[in-house]
């Protein structure tokens, strides 16, 4: 019988860790090609032992799901089933990368005192001796590379999917080395060594990235089936793209995934890097690439105070217009703190970690000390700000501001803190907050600009939100700037104000008109 009309198992696990011996089988999936859908079940875990929190992050099965587990061998019984049904006996089980799974179903039949019912064939080792210098040959770049559309690939029944996918496509690229039955093929793997990788072979061809134009403009990198898997900008087309394939060593594991799949370039030319970059932000957001990460809407939402700082919405109106903040945590711990002043202790949570809020009142006692200051001033949200924004403005004059902008709400650290470490969390969050604030009035003044840029050929743009227009008639209320607005033109913004600053960093003459002045207003 051909490869292509062998009846064979497609089979996954999903499993706590590394070795049987310390971990087990969380997810089992398996299909057939005549199979009409996967089947997939979740494994009941031993008593007092949770999926830990790393492997439900990695599969993307929470305890909460853990409710619709069944027992092992009620799984292993339908699989069983499957197996008499649509494959008979002793079936050949298609696995990818299977020496990860065949240990755990050595042991769960062991467990449950029966034969393996089925040989096991693993995709991986025949990808290893077909295409040898395929930059990777992982389940998610390997299916990418036959057409599977791409996707996280968590779940077993996704990794039976992919499976498939590969099978046929190796089947197929099998029958052209005259490779056309099992037999054959297990003479070909007995015969063919594993040879070792001496230079990356792209599925691209070379041609296409090394005709492309010194230009600015902005590259789609295209699945085999036309999936756009990553966008990106560049100041030169050429250079940017061609060094995606450049070297052997140390490459990034996921852009070698990504590399894997594509087999097409799609670029648009345009005249100067800043509109590269904001072209760049709006196709992520019209495209939604896979392999991008930054730029993306996802489930984010912008954030707009009232003027004390006592409301927040997700939207500009006239009663929130103090903004926009990337989320409403932008100023999350300067708002924790004024409450704290407020309540009869400090919230634990106002650095987004666990603290005790004896040490905390201590480390803000000693933040006031060093300073000068009198806590009571600090029940305002205002008054926070203003002296956030003394010390930043002071900071940007001696020219040694760092990047303080918002956006992190990690904790800052897992040693022990003592009361000067939390004084100096203080003095970090109050110039944090005021660079979120002075942040939001400059993306607000750039909204509708004309932008002129002296470089070796003077360069002017008209831009409207963040978008090159030709009309020169710049109409800017400041009060009405972000209503009806949302992410999208606050990346846009974002890229704008960062790639003006990249300008004035390389010492190239950039000014900013537009009909009304606004700077940031004293509080």
């Amino acid at each position: 019988m051909s490869l292509k009309r062998q009846p064979v198992l497609f089979l996954d696990l999903q499993t706590t860790g590394a070795k049987p011996d310390s971990a087990h089988i969380l997810e089992i999936a398996w299909s057939s090609l005549q199979a009409e859908a996967v089947e997939s079940y979740l494994i009941q875990q031993p008593p007092e032992q949770p999926v830990p929190r790393r492997i439900q992050f990695i599969t993307g099965i929470y305890e909460k799901d853990m409710d619709a587990a069944r027992p092992l061998e009620e799984a292993f019984a339908s699989l069983q089933t499957f197996i008499n049904i649509q494959l008979g006996a002793n079936p050949l089980a298609v696995i990818h990368f299977a020496q990860f799974e065949k240990p755990f179903l050595l042991d769960a039949y062991q467990k449950l005192q029966q034969e393996m019912p089925f040989s096991i064939l693993c995709t991986h080792e025949i990808a290893k001796r077909l295409f040898p210098n395929l930059p990777t040959r992982g389940i998610k770049g390997l299916a990418g590379y036959f057409g599977c559309p791409s996707g996280e690939l968590k779940r077993a029944s996704n990794h039976v999917q992919a499976t498939q996918i590969i099978w046929q496509g190796l089947t197929s690229a099998l029958e052209e080395k005259g490779i056309l039955n099992f037999a054959q093929l297990q003479d070909w793997m007995s015969e063919t060594p594993k040879i070792a990788r001496t230079k990356y072979e792209y599925p691209l061809p070379k041609e296409k990235r090394l005709n492309l134009p010194k230009k600015p403009g902005v590259y789609r990198m295209i699945s085999r089936w036309g999936e756009v898997l990553y966008v990106g900008k560049a100041t030169s087309l050429h250079d940017r793209v061609n060094s995606y394939f450049r070297g052997q060593k140390n490459r990034d594991t996921r852009k070698l995934e990504m590399l894997t799949q594509v087999w097409d370039l799609q670029v648009t030319t345009v005249g100067s890097p800043l509109e590269a970059a904001l072209l760049e932000t709006d196709e992520i957001k019209r495209l939604d690439p896979p392999y991008n990460i930054s730029l993306k809407v996802g489930r984010r939402e912008l954030a707009f105070f009232n003027r004390d700082f006592t409301s927040v919405s997700t939207t500009a109106d006239d009663i929130h217009s103090i903004g926009p903040f990337s989320s409403a945590l932008a100023l999350d711990s300067i708002l924790k703190l004024s409450q704290s002043l407020r309540a009869p202790h400090f919230d634990e949570n106002i650095f987004y970690e666990p603290l005790e809020p004896d040490l905390l009142a201590e480390g803000f006692d000693l933040f006031c000390a060093r300073h000068d200051l009198n806590k009571e001033h600090f029940k305002s949200v205002r008054a926070i700000l203003a002296v956030g924004l003394n010390w930043y403005r002071q900071l940007a004059e001696e020219e040694e501001s760092e990047d303080l902008e918002e956006d992190t709400v990690a904790p800052e650290s897992d040693e022990v803190l003592t009361a000067e470490d939390i004084a100096d969390k203080f003095e970090r969050h109050f110039l944090r907050s005021a660079a979120a604030y002075v942040r939001a009035k400059q993306l607000t003044r750039l909204l509708n600009a004309r932008i002129a840029i002296r470089s070796q050929e003077n360069t002017e743009l008209i831009l409207s939100q963040g978008q090159v227009v030709t009309s020169p008639n710049i109409v800017f209320n400041p009060k009405d700037a972000w209503k009806n607005l949302s992410i999208e033109t606050y990346d846009r913004m974002t890229v704008l104000h960062t790639e003006l600053n990249k300008l004035r960093a390389q010492n190239q003459s950039v000014e900013i008109r537009t009909s009304k002045r606004y700077d940031v207003p004293s509080l």
